[in-house]
């Protein structure tokens, strides 16, 4: 299970406990402790445990609030006199302070428990609508990717050892890593121009963003030239972040994704330009059937 599927699924879980009261507040609560440690708020890991610890205390006095009123009872002793105008008391006097008492105890801790139910349910659902995107997105690029590193690794086998490079250096605290995750990005999209569109002549070997556009398509198409479009943006921004600056980790992530999202859809173009191809060489020799 994924990160992602594993926010999602607890935050769900989570609304439903909230809401059904099939599990105590406090152990719901603690869900959320344990939500707020997956998605790194620390502050509310904190919260969310001590309001679990208040929400149990409370649960105690909530449950024995009528066994305490019962117990608070004024008692059921009638005094008469034989004398009608004497006024006569039993002696004993009457709890009704502590009844008092009992009952704005039994609703301070009803509101705090609504606080407690309202606050953990609306924190879930903040998690799980973002959260479920999220993971809507992360389907989306896991498809792209898979295909794509697919036909990559035939063309370079040692796909997964760059990407993971690429990818560490991002996951880096240090800035020179970034640059050198920016860099590879650049190398990376070089290398792959060498593969797709090979280099005519000595001219031409460094014009690496010409010959992927040239690969991309000599027809204009809306779709096409957008990726033309991008294949050159990108490629400026990996020269740029990676000899004159360095990137801050946003820029590089960004950059790091729009060079997979461009390799994506180069792989997609190479893949079924093979296949045609394929197809057509089996027309050609009926007989290697």
């Amino acid at each position: 299970m994924g990160k992602n599927e594993e926010i999602t699924q607890l935050s769900d879980e989570i609304m439903q406990d909230l809401t059904s009261g099939v599990i105590p507040l406090h152990s719901a609560l603690l869900k959320a402790a344990r939500l707020s440690l997956l998605v790194d708020i620390p502050k509310n890991v904190q919260l969310f445990k001590d309001w679990a610890k208040y929400a149990e205390e409370n649960s105690f006095v909530i449950s024995s609030f009528n066994t305490s009123m019962e117990a608070a009872k004024d008692p059921n002793i009638s005094v008469s006199s034989a004398n009608e105008y004497e006024r006569v008391t039993a002696g004993i006097s009457s709890n009704i302070f502590e009844r008092t008492g009992l009952r704005t105890q039994a609703q301070k801790v009803a509101n705090n428990s609504a606080f407690y139910r309202a606050e953990a349910y609306n924190f879930a659902l903040n998690i799980y609508t973002t959260w479920k995107f999220g993971n809507i997105a992360q389907n989306i690029f896991e498809k792209k990717r898979e295909k794509s590193e697919r036909v990559l690794s035939k063309i370079f086998p040692d796909i997964n050892q760059r990407m993971n490079s690429i990818a560490q250096n991002l996951n880096s605290g240090n800035q020179e890593d970034w640059k050198n995750a920016v860099f590879s990005c650049r190398t990376l999209l070089m290398d792959i121009a060498d593969i797709l569109q090979p280099p005519t002549s000595a001219d031409d070997t460094k014009k690496y963003i010409t010959r992927l556009q040239t690969f991309v398509s000599p027809k204009a198409t809306t779709y096409l030239e957008e990726l033309k479009d991008r294949i050159e943006i990108t490629m400026d921004l990996t020269q740029g972040s990676s000899h004159k600056d360095r990137p801050i980790v946003e820029d590089a992530q960004n950059i790091v994704l729009y060079t997979y999202l461009i390799i994506s859809d180069l792989m997609e173009i190479y893949d079924e330009r093979e296949k045609k191809k394929s197809k057509v060489e089996e027309h050609s020799n009926p007989g290697n059937e």
